[in-house]
C-alpha cells in the first residue's frame, strides 16, 4: 500500500458533535491512495487532558469500522463500527471481536459518536475517547505504536473483503515542532548513485561522502530520507556517520564491516533513518553543528540492504537530504548511541514468549574517555530499533542504582515502523547516571538461537537518543558476562566468550532452560563500552541494575452500560 504523508499542525483543532467543540492541539493527515480507493485518516490529541479524536472518510459504503490493535491481527482489535442498516437506520458501537467476526458491543460504550455521514462519494466516521478507559476491550492509547485497521463494506453482512482492509501503523502521540521556518535553509545529499544491490540477504555498503563546504559555523536542523523506488522493501536502515578528520577519504563504494578500517573510524550517529520513518525536525532551540575544526570535514553514509529474494539488477540511489542554515541555534545537538553492542555475545532462544535482553550505558565513563569534565546530557528525543524477533522496547533512566524515569519506550514495536520521537519533556541525563535498554522478543516461530548481529534474521536492540550540548562520544553500551550465563545453564566449562556463544547455540531449549536463561541475563554483569567518535573505547564492568515491570495506568473500576 502507498501513503503518502504529509503534517498539517494547529494550536486549535474544532471537532463539532454533541459535545460541542474540543480544542486538541496536535493534528495529523494521512491520505491512503490504493488501487481506486482513496482513504483519508485524521486525529488530533491533548497530552493534558489525556483525550484524542480520529476521522476517517472512506470511499461511499453502508458501513465502516476502526480498530486499534497492540499487533496488527484483527482478533486482537479494540474497534468503533458505525453505519446504516437495511431501514437505513443509523447504528454505531464500540466493541470487539469473540471468536469470529462481525464485532460484538462491549460492555462498556467508551467511544463518543462525534459524526456519521455520507454523500454520493464518501463516507466519514469521526469519534472521541480516553487514552485509558480502563475496559479491558480498548487499546490503552499511550507512547506506544498503534496498528490501525481500517474496514468497509456494502452489504449488510458485514463481509469481510481484502481490498477493503487497509493496516498501517501509527504513533499517535507524537511532538510536533511550532517552529518558525528560518529565511536561509540549504539542502545537501548523501547518498549512492546507482549502487548495483548485490544478490544477497544482507548488504552493509559504505562509503565517503564530504560535508557541505562553509567557512563559517552552520546548524543542520532537519533531515529526511531519500527513498529511490528501486531499493524500497530491500532497503532497511541508512546511518550518517561523522569521520574524525585525520583520515584520507575516498569515494569507493565497499563493505562496512569489511577489511576497510578506515570504515571503523567513523563511529559518531549523526542522523539515522530505518524502515518507516519520515522527515525529522530537530527541536527549536538545537541543531547540529558544521563549519567548525572540531566538526567532521567528511561522513560515512552506511545502507544496509537486505535482498532475501535475491533480485538481481537492480540499481539503488538512496540516501539522506540534509537542510543546514547558517540562522544559528542555542544549542549544538548529537545523538547517542546505546543498548547492546552489536555482537554474538547477544542472543535470545527459541521459543519464547518474551525473552527480555539488556544493554548498560554506565555515562561516568564519558569523562574518562574524553579526559575531562562534560556537562549534563538534555535528552528530548529518542529513535528506538530491533529487527525481527523484538516486540517491545524501554530505554530505563538510572541514579545512583535506581530507576527514575524513562528515555523513551514502545510496548507494540514495529519493525516496518521505525520514527523518531519526541519525549514529553526534556530529560537530564547527569553524568554518573545510568541508562538500561530493554528489548523483549518472542521467538516461538524460530528453531534455533537468534544472535545478535548484522542480518535483519540476527537481532540488535539499541536506541538513539537525540541530545545537547553535543560530544565526541558515538556509543556508550555493554555485552553481557556470557560466561555468567554459561555457568548458570550448567555448561561446560569455557576459556573464550567464543566458546560460551557455542555452548549456547548447542543447549536444547524448553521452558526451563528459558527461564533459567533469563534469570541470569538479568543477573549477570555486563562489559560497559564507551566508543569515541574516532573508534577509540574504553570498558569496565558493570553490576546488574535493579529491573522492574513498567508501571500499568491506575485505572479506576468502570461502571458497566
Amino acid at each position: 500500500m502507498l501513503w503518502n504523508v504529509w503534517m498539517l499542525f494547529f494550536w486549535v483543532v474544532p471537532i463539532l458533535g454533541s459535545r460541542g467543540t474540543i480544542d486538541l492541539p496536535h493534528s495529523r493527515e494521512v491520505i491512503s491512495s490504493e488501487n481506486e480507493n482513496v482513504l483519508l485518516f485524521k486525529w488530533g490529541y491533548d497530552r493534558e487532558m489525556q483525550e484524542i479524536s480520529i476521522e476517517i472518510q472512506v470511499p461511499a459504503v453502508n458501513w465502516l469500522a476502526l480498530g486499534f490493535s497492540p499487533d496488527g491481527k484483527l482478533e486482537t482489535s479494540d474497534l468503533a463500527i458505525g453505519g446504516w442498516d437495511k431501514d437505513d437506520k443509523l447504528f454505531f458501537y464500540d466493541g470487539h471481536i469473540e471468536g469470529v467476526w462481525p464485532p460484538v458491543p462491549d460492555k462498556s460504550q467508551d467511544y463518543e459518536l462525534l459524526e456519521l455521514s455520507r454523500n454520493k462519494t464518501h463516507t466519514v466516521l469521526r469519534i472521541w475517547r480516553k487514552w485509558f478507559t480502563c475496559d479491558s476491550n480498548d487499546l490503552d492509547i499511550e507512547n506506544d505504536t498503534v496498528r490501525v485497521i481500517i474496514i468497509f463494506g456494502e452489504d449488510y453482512k458485514f463481509t469481510l473483503l481484502e481490498e477493503n482492509i487497509y493496516r498501517k501503523s501509527f504513533f499517535f502521540l507524537e511532538i510536533l515542532n511550532d517552529d518558525i521556518e528560518p529565511e536561509i535553509v540549504i539542502p545537501y545529499e548523501f547518498r549512492l548513485h546507482n549502487f548495483p544491490i548485490p544478490v544477497h540477504d544482507t548488504t552493509y555498503a559504505c562509503t565517503f561522502i564530504p560535508m557541505p563546504n562553509v567557512s563559517t559555523k552552520h546548524h543542520i536542523i532537519r533531515y529526511e530520507p531519500i527513498n529511490d523506488p528501486n531499493g524500497i522493501g530491500i532497503v532497511h536502515h541508512i546511518l550518517i556517520y561523522g569521520c574524525g578528520n585525520n583520515l584520507k577519504f575516498s569515494s569507493e563504494i565497499g563493505d562496512c564491516y569489511g577489511n576497510d578500517p578506515r570504515y571503523a573510524k567513523c563511529m559518531n550517529s549523526m542522523f539515522g533513518w530505518a524502515i518507516g520513518g519520515e522527515v525529522f525536525d530537530f527541536p527549536p532551540d538545537m541543531g547540529v553543528p558544521i563549519g567548525t575544526e572540531e566538526d567532521p570535514k567528511y561522513i560515512r553514509i552506511e545502507i544496509h540492504y537486505s535482498n532475501f529474494e535475491n533480485k538481481p539488477g537492480i540499481l539503488d540511489s538512496s540516501g539522506i537530504r540534509i537542510y543546514y542554515t547558517p540562522q544559528l541555534r542555542e544549542h549544538d545537538g548529537g545523538i547517542l548511541m546505546t543498548g547492546i553492542f552489536t555482537f554474538p555475545a547477544h542472543f535470545v532462544p527459541p521459543g519464547a514468549e518474551r525473552f527480555r535482553s539488556y544493554g548498560h550505558c554506565n555515562t561516568h565513563l564519558i569523562p574518562k574517555i574524553l579526559g575531562h569534565p562534560v556537562e549534563d546530557f538534555h535528552v528530548n528525543t529518542y529513535l528506538l530499533h530491533g529487527h525481527l524477533t523484538v516486540r517491545s522496547i524501554r530505554v530505563m533512566h538510572y541514579r545512583n542504582g535506581t530507576l527514575i524515569g524513562s528515555l523513551g519506550e514502545d510496548k507494540n514495536y514495529d519493525f516496518n515502523f521505525q520514527q523518531v520521537r519526541g519525549l514529553p519533556g526534556i530529560v537530564t541525563v547527569k553524568m554518573g547516571d545510568q541508562i538500561l535498554v530493554e528489548c523483549s522478543s518472542s521467538t516461538q516461530d524460530r528453531d534455533g538461537v537468534t544472535f545478535g548481529g548484522p542480518s535483519t534474521l540476527n537481532e540488535m536492540c539499541v536506541a538513539f537518543l537525540f541530545y545537547y550540548p553535543v560530544v565526541p562520544i558515538a556509543a556508550c553500551w555493554s555485552l553481557v558476562d556470557l560466561q555468567y550465563v554459561n555457568d548458570a545453564l550448567e555448561l561446560e566449562e569455557t576459556e573464550t566468550i567464543m566458546d560460551a556463544i557455542i555452548n549456547i547455540n548447542s543447549v536444547d531449549w524448553d521452558e526451563e532452560t528459558i527461564a533459567k536463561a533469563q534469570t541470569a541475563v538479568q543477573e549477570a554483569k555486563h562489559t560497559a563500552i564507551i566508543n569515541h567518535r574516532t573508534g577509540d573505547m574504553i570498558n569496565e564492568t558493570s553490576p546488574a541494575l535493579p529491573i522492574s515491570l513498567p508501571t500499568p495506568f491506575p485505572c479506576h473500576k468502570c461502571t458497566e452500560v
